[in-house]
């Protein structure tokens, strides 16, 4: 006889340590009914009878007989939505994303339907949603969590950021539109207004710099103004090849496609 459900689980707990006590220990355990004893944490005998039909069962007469067939169950079942550990192991399994991101990503129905969507935008095959996966565990939810109070989730669903927009923002960065880091600015941009990532990338002139005369021209202004550097470069400093690349990328904001710039500088500095 229990009034509460704190009641029903406390209780529980403590008849399972009892009830194994007492059978490890030779005994038997009796039909009884037992109460719950809130101050003294532990369950109390009431009453006890002799069998079953010592407590006068019986049917209640304003609940007929109730047949379920099979096919019913099924059709009831199919109706039901997928259950998050289904949905974390179809994630894994069809879609090849990892088991710590994949726990991440349905721990919440908007979290779950956001990247589903972005999937359907961005594609499912070639490691796709695990990208995807990547970026929205990592840079999304790190804007979600800093405007937010606290790690909730649940506040993506009033994101301003569409799951398409999303999508098209990795697209950008795996065509070379923009390098990733630039994609991050994007993103952050997103997140603020809404926008989608084209506009913003043409809006703020944000494209990759590939073009390799821009970057020699760049790499030539650098040399010019850290000749000391260059020099000890060339005299087996050869650490200094970061503080060169450095200064490409904040030479060109930032736009530079990196492997292109590394490329020519590693081509010039030893020229």
């Amino acid at each position: 006889n229990l009034n509460s459900f704190r009641a029903v689980r406390s209780s529980i707990a403590y008849e399972l340590e009892r009830q194994v006590g007492v059978i490890e220990a030779g005994g038997a355990v009796a039909q009884v009914n037992m109460g719950w004893d809130e101050d003294k944490q532990r369950t109390v005998l009431q009453r006890s009878k002799e069998d079953a039909h010592d407590y006068r069962y019986f049917p209640e007469p304003d609940l007929p007989p109730l047949a379920v067939s099979r096919a019913e169950v099924a059709r009831i079942a199919a109706t039901q939505p997928e259950l998050p550990g289904a949905k974390r192991d179809r994630y894994e399994q069809a879609w090849g994303v990892r088991r710590i991101e994949a726990n991440i990503l349905t721990s919440e129905a908007q979290v779950s339907s956001f990247f589903e969507d972005a999937v359907a935008a961005y594609g499912a095959s070639d490691g796709k949603p695990q990208r995807l996966a990547t970026w929205m565990t990592g840079e999304l939810f790190r804007l979600l969590y800093a405007d937010g109070e606290g790690q909730d989730l649940r506040q993506l669903a009033a994101v301003k950021i569409r799951p398409d927009q999303f999508a098209a923002l990795l697209k950008l960065v795996d065509d070379k539109v923009i390098n990733q880091n630039t994609g991050k600015k994007v993103l952050e941009t997103m997140y603020a207004t809404g926008d989608d990532p084209q506009a913003i990338v043409e809006s703020e002139g944000l494209a990759m710099v590939s073009d390799t005369g821009v970057i020699d021209e760049a790499i030539a202004e650098i040399f010019a103004a850290n000749a000391s550097e260059l020099e000890r470069y060339r005299g087996g400093e050869e650490k200094l090849f970061g503080f060169f690349m450095g200064q490409v990328m904040r030479a060109t904001k930032g736009k530079a496609d990196p492997q292109a710039a590394k490329a020519r500088l590693a081509e010039l500095i030893n020229g």
